[in-house]
């Protein structure tokens, strides 16, 4: 069991990516590639879970933008749950938000990236 992420599948296929720290580098490589490996057998859209996360910094942006390039490049795409004011505040200042799927819920998000 790892205590910075969990990842759950749902009947379509969408991993669900409950991440519980993006401020740590390490953490994020280590995520990134549990998520790698999901990719590689052929699971290419995530719902990123961020209800534990209150803020990030640099490094949780790159692992967004890092996960969403590699889910695209072989046809995915993800869509981000549950964020924090501050962590919208953040994607807002970097002009971030608009490429990310924004979505109030984890039912939410699945079903966008579902379709």
């Amino acid at each position: 069991m790892n205590l910075n992420y969990s990842i759950d599948q749902t009947n379509n296929g969408v991993q669900v990516l409950k991440v519980k720290d993006l401020l740590s580098e390490h953490a994020n490589k280590e995520i990134l590639a549990a998520a790698q490996q999901q990719i590689d057998k052929g699971y290419t859209r995530f719902v990123v879970d961020l209800s534990q996360i209150r803020y990030m910094n640099s490094v949780g942006l790159n692992f967004l933008i890092m996960l969403r390039a590699r889910s695209q490049e072989e046809g995915g795409d993800i869509a981000v749950a549950n964020a924090s004011n501050m962590v919208l505040d953040l994607l807002e200042m970097t002009k971030l938000k608009p490429i990310f799927r924004l979505e109030p819920t984890v039912e939410d998000a699945t079903l966008a990236v579902a379709s």
